[in-house]
């Protein structure tokens, strides 16, 4: 059961005196947030950031419209999830629905407040069917009847896409998440890492595990707009490969890292979450990358986790995140 409450980011939201809540804004409320709802969406392909440009895109010019606002106009701070009451925003009619089917839900779950799945999944419901009737990926289709699902259409995401990812669905093989398929690829050797030329004049070719961890973690970096790695995308790097070896059967399986990060409850999807949506705040390494791959040179993956948990770096940082 997902008991991460849903904290949106108001500021990003728009103010109270800035009309009705939507279901756009809700469901870019969700995204926002770190726990299996915001991960789902993301490794959609529907994060944050992707939601929230989208919706500036389409200010004053929606196709679907969510309806008038209904009683209960404001929501109770006893049934909002996180700040949603506190915000005293007036609901659309759409809205106040996907919240009320949710804190329904929530209560047959026997949780005293709605999660951010919980508000997830009212969403995809009562756009679903619809969503799949549209034809474009990039525009509302006729058959929109909510903002969020003309937001999802046109982040060019299907609703049981993102369900499959909450419920863990995503089967083994041609089902791999889309954000593993540059792994995958590079594993595979249908495209290498790049790295800059004088690199790789310089540097001779590391052999064992540091053959793809540093080009995985740069790799990773760069996707989400950092220059260097830190200790965090060393973390989603062997994350990434541990996912993608179980998916591809020609694939050696690395050595014991990815099982120990799995056994803490860890996975990709919701690591890539955190750190795309910005919600976790990381401090400073307190080594290099570099110095941390050379302490464990010649030993398993296994003990680089260790390595990287035992000091107070970014990685941990990132997994106390993750399990709090």
């Amino acid at each position: 059961m997902d008991t991460t409450m849903l904290e949106p980011d108001w500021h990003a939201l728009g103010g109270p005196g800035d009309g009705p809540l939507g279901t756009e804004h809700l469901l870019v409320a969700v995204a926002g947030e770190t726990g299996p709802a915001g991960a789902a969406l993301a490794a959609a392909g529907a994060g944050a950031d992707t939601l929230r440009a989208l919706v500036r895109e389409r200010e004053g010019r929606w196709t679907a419209d969510d309806g008038p606002a209904t009683v209960p106009a404001t929501v109770p701070d006893r049934e909002a999830p996180g700040a949603v009451g506190a915000a005293g925003r007036p609901l659309s009619g759409a809205a106040a629905r996907a919240l009320a089917v949710a804190t329904e839900h929530a209560r047959r779950d026997g949780e005293p407040a709605c999660t951010a799945a919980h508000l997830l999944r009212a969403l995809l419901a009562d756009g679903n069917a619809l969503l799949a009737d549209g034809n474009g990926a990039n525009g509302a289709g006729p058959g929109d009847r909510t903002r969020a699902a003309e937001l999802l259409r046109a982040a060019g995401v299907a609703p049981q896409a993102v369900l499959d990812r909450l419920d863990g669905a995503v089967r083994q093989g041609g089902d791999l998440d889309p954000l593993l398929h540059p792994t995958r690829e590079a594993l595979l050797a249908r495209r290498g890492h790049r790295a800059p030329r004088w690199k790789r004049l310089l540097q001779p070719g590391p052999s064992g595990p540091a053959a793809w961890i540093r080009p995985e973690a740069d790799a990773q970096a760069e996707r989400l707009g950092r220059r260097t790695p830190g200790t965090e995308h060393v973390l989603l790097a062997l994350l990434a490969v541990h996912e993608v070896a179980r998916h591809e059967p020609g694939l050696a399986a690395e050595d014991g890292a990815g099982e120990l990060l799995a056994g803490l409850g860890l996975d990709y999807a919701r690591a890539h979450a955190a750190l795309d949506s910005g919600g976790v705040t990381l401090p400073a390494d307190p080594r290099a990358v570099e110095a941390y791959l050379t302490e464990i040179a010649g030993q398993g993956t296994d003990r680089l986790v260790r390595a990287l948990l035992e000091e107070d770096t970014r990685a941990r940082r990132l997994v106390e995140a993750l399990r709090g």
